[in-house]
């Protein structure tokens, strides 16, 4: 269907890619490329339902949502997947691939908007429904902006609209930022050095089995994984997340969201996303207990938990 570079995926043996996967770097405006995957509906059984975009979190790719991309595409989605730039196998921004790096999250804004634009609108079913976990949650979000009427509905978990200690991490982020070049590592992300995070030491879920297979992906192919963030990234994100804080921002977004806020999460603020919540002029939140950051990537119990909320909000929109 689309005439671009056939791109690698991994797989386990006890973890295949769900059946139909097209896979493809797709370049952008600037040359940089994608890697963006999908998967058609084939069923004769029932008609496509629409098309979703899942785009997972910040340090994450496409293979460990295989298990979520066969779950909608049981639901009879079109489902289309990509890594942003600087993490997964899409292309860096610079040299060091072990560095997450960004100047600007705008540029994200605008990837997301050619992919929309130029793979999604003419070759895939409508309506679009998004789905963003976390550093993706945030994009989907603060992308409104840019891309207004793409979306019927949007589905949040765990967005990134805000961090733990934020008036210490902020002024944090100012001196790194006049001292030290955007490329270092922001000495409160805690770089890892390629070192694997022990289980009972994770903030992401309680389920060992779904932690375990990510950490099996990430040994296939190491490099799919970074190291740390830079000062460039957090300067960045701070920035995005500040001008969703703006006055009127948020309430001129008339798109209908469901936001499945973890409220004992250790990764961002629930508190944040609460507040922006009450903002959105379309917007039902769900607050849940006893949930790490990962929901896809939880115990069945709360995943099952995610899918009962997930298919009552489409239901309520008639999709």
């Amino acid at each position: 269907m689309f005439d671009y570079e056939k791109a690698p995926y991994l797989e386990l043996k006890d973890y295949p890619a769900p059946n139909g996967i097209k896979s493809f770097f797709v370049p952008m405006n600037d040359s940089k490329k994608i890697r963006l995957a999908y998967w058609k509906h084939l069923s004769k059984k029932a008609p496509c339902r629409g098309t979703i975009l899942l785009q997972q979190g910040h340090n994450e790719f496409i293979e460990k949502y295989f298990e979520t991309i066969q779950e909608l595409i049981d639901r009879n989605f079109d489902v289309v997947c990509f890594d942003w730039r600087g993490q997964g196998m899409s292309d860096r921004m610079i040299n060091n691939v072990n560095k997450s790096y960004i100047s600007d999250f705008s540029i994200h804004d605008k990837d997301l908007n050619f992919i929309i634009q130029n793979i999604i609108i003419n070759n895939f079913t409508s309506p679009l429904i998004g789905i963003g976990h976390s550093m993706g949650g945030h994009i989907l979000l603060s992308s409104q902006e840019l891309i207004k009427d793409s979306f019927k509905a949007i589905v949040l978990s765990a967005p990134m609209l805000g961090f733990k200690n934020e008036n210490l991490l902020f002024l944090l982020i100012y001196i790194m930022n006049l001292f030290n070049k955007g490329e270092k590592y922001f000495p409160g992300s805690k770089p890892n050095m390629g070192q694997e995070t022990p289980f009972e030491q994770n903030d992401l879920t309680s389920d060992f089995d779904r932690y375990k297979r990510t950490q099996r992906l990430v040994r296939k192919y190491p490099n799919i994984r970074l190291w740390g963030v830079t000062n460039s990234w957090v300067e960045a994100a701070k920035k995005n997340i500040l001008k969703t804080r703006k006055d009127g921002w948020a309430e001129s977004i008339e798109t209908k969201f469901l936001i499945i806020n973890p409220i004992k999460d250790k990764v961002v603020d629930s508190n944040k996303t609460i507040k922006m919540a009450k903002r959105l002029p379309n917007c039902k939140i769900i607050n849940v207990n006893n949930i790490e950051h990962e929901i896809l990537m939880e115990k069945d119990v709360y995943r099952n938990m995610f899918w009962s909320l997930f298919d009552d909000f489409l239901n309520s929109l008639k999709i």
